[in-house]
């Protein structure tokens, strides 16, 4: 992957910059200098004029990604070594210009690259085989829904030309769908004239054109000057159905949208793409249909059908395998349909149990009906990534199968992994989030949960994608897989262990060069010798304690626990030897007694400058003086107990955006209404055990406001939280607000969209639709002593869904009623959900 190789590399060169010993010999100023621009010009190459592919491609990258790698270990080592014998740093100069020779070699051969293709553009053929029009329905299992609507958005509705968007991954059915609407019989009677053409990915408008123009059966040869003429006179007039199957850019939409003209009656255009972007272009003023994948049964109706035909009679020996595959295709009618035709083969059980045991592999080993492989489909979206995001997605192939990845744990990764390119005005994080956006829009991604404030909280790939990641990551010797069977970890950057590793195959290895490791088991003696370690994700793996000798890893930039825990969990107070740390992560669900918390050492942040992310369990922090350092990069602390926010520690901390802390005893003791000077403060949780009356401060920048035991009185709720200009979640739980009714007041909580209360001893609750008029979802739960739910919540004109569970029946007939009196204004867009004294949905 050369260029996250070259991101690495120029941060690199620009830490040895800060480095005296190192930048202040005028030599090595001068190469590093000279470096630093080529490597940018190359990294501007790669992102604005990428190469064709091809071996050729393969070569240069693979030349840019040695050089860049270099680079990087010769700073590294000097910089980690400044006492080394000047007889070895003497060394450095000559280390250097060799590596300064290679990059000015590579950039002589992109100019000439860059050069030759005006030439290359210029002797371009124009003609190539156009994607024929479909001769009849293919099977389709799962899809009635779809295809009923899709036929009804076409059939129906306004006369003018209007675009119907299908988007979803590759494999996932769009081109079925279209295929069995395009040769329907009620659509085939309802059109006059119907046109089908593939787009590809580098489109050219005759050649689209020129396929629209032979799927009509025109057989004419016209000059480019004269095709659009053909296509228009050919439409005019008529009421016709144009497919544009698999778009890949904006520009190949308005290369031709000017060809279809709009007689006012009721001409449709179907749009099939990946990308989110694309259908939303081509008709922002409705919603594009997203493909979903098949449920269990679906995909084991369809499986059985290409197996046994029509009939679709399954021995029964074969069926409890066979349902188990299906299932393990994950809904993908492409990952069906492949293993289909190995299954039909071979009708053997432990043949079939053979092929269930590693699904993915046994697709991307095989070819599917049209001798194409699955992987050079799903290769096509890859190929199409811009440069920044190949890096990103790739990495997502160091997670296990149907893993859920914290989208924060993500994004933190990313960042420190240097795959980010800064945004001036955006932090890193920020720039992260929105590449992030990019993958799930272009069908790469899957979001699998968001947060109550609609971002992404986790997210996912399909096994196929997955192991799309791992085939080319090992490709562009990106990410390694450790098998263990005679494996080498010789060049090798980014190395990923599974849980069946057998860890004796590595146990002579020493001074690995990996920068990054992801293992789903540990063993600290094999990694003794990760001496250039940044990123260590520990995936699935428990520990007793904190493991100590992670300490040893002085370069690490990134350390996360995902979903394993440390069980005593306490951090070692010499952690801030880490000083290049920049995001420590645990995932834990362990309780621990007042007692156990009173034992833990304070741990003394302010000595890591480079600090952004801290999660973990229990933390207590060192206190801040007037002489602690500002940690300009902290935006993360989660989970600290008991920490006094004196007005140094605000002034050392200015830029923390999310705040999750615990309090016990008398909380007067922590300066709490200092908190009203985090301005960039975003997100602000806090919990006090026991419960009691309690005074803080919220920065009017909070945007998401969590509250647990703090006794406030409902008149402080709407008076003081109310007016918070830019709050959208509120949480209130376990008696935060305290009395009997809640009077809510016109004018308060003017962007609020989520609102939960839980276990709160409210009995009255008196609100109207003005006094939270953006509300978008309510959650009720365990409030014993409710009433109601007033009933002017349901005119909330933004409300979506309401949610009561284990409350008062009085409070579930309430919400009930709402929904009813809603359905009766035609509203049908509320959900209302009570549980459990009503468990179906309305």
């Amino acid at each position: 992957m050369a260029y996250a190789a070259l991101l690495s590399a120029l941060q690199a060169l620009r830490k040895a910059t800060q480095q005296d010993h190192l930048y202040n010999l005028s030599t090595i100023k001068h190469q590093i200098t000279i470096l630093d621009e080529k490597l940018c010009f190359l990294q501007d190459f790669l992102e604005n004029d990428p190469p064709a592919g091809g071996i050729a491609t393969d070569s240069l990258e693979g030349r840019i990604r040695e050089a860049a790698y270099q680079a990087e270990d010769i700073v590294d080592f000097h910089v980690q070594n400044p006492l080394v014998p000047v007889t070895v740093r003497r060394s450095i100069y000559q280390d250097f210009q060799n590596v300064v020779d290679e990059v000015v070699s590579i950039v002589q051969q992109v100019v000439v690259i860059k050069e030759s293709r005006k030439e290359i553009k210029a002797l371009q053929l124009s003609d190539h085989t156009y994607g024929d029009a479909p001769i009849g329905k293919t099977a389709m299992v799962g899809f009635d829904d779809e295809l009923m609507e899709i036929k009804n958005q076409l059939c129906g509705g306004s006369t003018n030309v209007k675009v119907v968007s299908l988007v979803g991954m590759a494999g996932i059915g769009k081109t079925t769908l279209a295929t069995n609407v395009f040769c329907d019989p009620c659509v085939e009677y309802h059109f006059h004239v119907r046109a089908w053409t593939a787009v590809t990915q580098d489109h050219r408008r005759s050649n689209i054109l020129r396929g629209l123009l032979h799927s009509m059966a025109e057989n004419s040869s016209p000059g480019s000057e004269q095709v659009d003429e053909l296509v228009y006179k050919s439409l005019k007039g008529r009421r016709y159905l144009v497919v544009l199957d698999d778009m890949w850019s904006t520009e190949a939409w308005d290369d031709v949208k000017m060809i279809f003209p709009d007689d006012h009656n009721g001409s449709r255009i179907i749009v099939t793409t990946r990308l989110v972007d694309v259908a939303v272009y081509a008709n922002s003023s409705a919603p594009f249909h997203q493909m979903r994948f098949l449920n269990e049964e679906q995909s084991w109706e369809l499986l059985r059908g290409k197996v046994f035909g029509e009939e679709r009679r399954c021995p029964r020996e074969l069926e409890g395998t066979g349902r188990w595959i299906a299932r393990n295709c994950r809904g993908l009618p492409l990952s069906i349909i492949v293993v289909a035709g190995l299954l039909k083969v071979d009708r053997r059980k432990h043949q079939w149990e053979n092929i269930g045991r590693d699904v993915s592999l046994a697709v991307t080993a095989s070819r599917d009906e049209e001798e194409h492989l699955p992987t050079e489909i799903l290769l096509l979206s890859y190929n199409h990534l811009p440069h920044h995001l190949k890096p990103c997605f790739l990495s997502m192939g160091g997670f296990p199968e149907d893993y859920q990845i914290p989208v924060f744990q993500l994004i933190a990764m990313w960042v420190a992994e240097g795959f980010l390119r800064p945004i001036r005005s955006k932090s890193l994080e920020q720039v992260a989030e929105a590449y992030l956006e990019d993958l799930v829009k272009r069908s790469l991604v899957l979001v699998t949960m968001n947060r109550s404030n609609g971002k992404p909280r986790f997210c996912s790939i399909h096994d196929l994608l997955r192991d799309l990641c791992i085939k080319r990551g090992r490709f562009e010797r990106f990410l390694h897989p450790m098998n263990g069977i005679q494996e080498s970890m010789k060049q090798k950057r980014r190395l990923w262990f599974s849980k069946c590793v057998e860890w004796f195959h590595f146990r002579n290895a020493c001074s690995s060069p990996a920068r990054s490791v992801f293992c789903c088991s540990y063993n600290d003696e094999v990694l003794i010798g990760f001496s250039h370690l940044k990123i260590l994700h520990i995936l699935e793996v428990n520990f007793e304690y904190f493991p100590i000798h992670i300490l040893q890893f002085l370069h690490l930039k990134f350390l996360a626990f995902a979903s394993g825990f440390i069980r005593y969990s306490t951090l070692p107070p010499s952690l801030p030897k880490l000083e290049n740390l920049q995001s420590l992560i645990v995932g834990s669900s362990v309780k621990f007694s007042s007692h156990e918390y009173r034992l833990v050492v304070p741990l003394p942040i302010w000595e890591m400058p480079q600090l952004r992310h801290l999660v973990f369990l229990n933390i207590t922090l060192s206190p801040a003086s007037f002489l602690s350092p500002v940690l300009e990069n902290l935006q993360t602390l989660s989970r600290v107990r008991n920490f006094s926010f004196t007005r140094e520690a605000i002034e050392r901390i200015p830029n923390l955006k999310r705040l999750k802390g615990m309090y016990t005893g008398r909380s007067s003791l922590y300066q709490l209404g200092n908190l009203i000077y985090l301005h960039k403060l975003e997100t602000l949780n806090l919990c006090f055990v026991p419960t009691a009356a309690v005074r803080f401060g919220v920065p009017l920048g909070v945007k998401k406001l969590t509250l647990r035991g703090c006794e406030i009185p409902w008149e402080d709720v709407t008076a003081g939280i109310g007016c918070l200009p830019n709050l959208q979640v509120l949480k209130l739980k376990c008696l935060s607000g305290v009395g009997e009714e809640w009077e809510a007041v016109e004018g308060g909580f003017p962007v609020l969209r989520f609102l939960l209360m839980e276990r709160l001893d409210l009995r009255r609750w008196v609100a109207e639709a003005t006094h939270f008029p953006r509300l978008e979802r309510l959650v009720i739960r365990h409030c014993s002593r409710l009433e109601s739910v007033p009933c002017g919540i349901g005119e909330i004109a933004t409300l979506q869904m309401m949610e009561v569970d284990h409350c008062t029946p009085s409070a579930a007939d309430s919400a009930t009623e709402i929904l009813e009196e809603q359905l009766d204004l035609g509203n049908d867009a509320l959900q209302v959900r009570v549980l459990p004294l009503i468990s179906n949905q309305f």
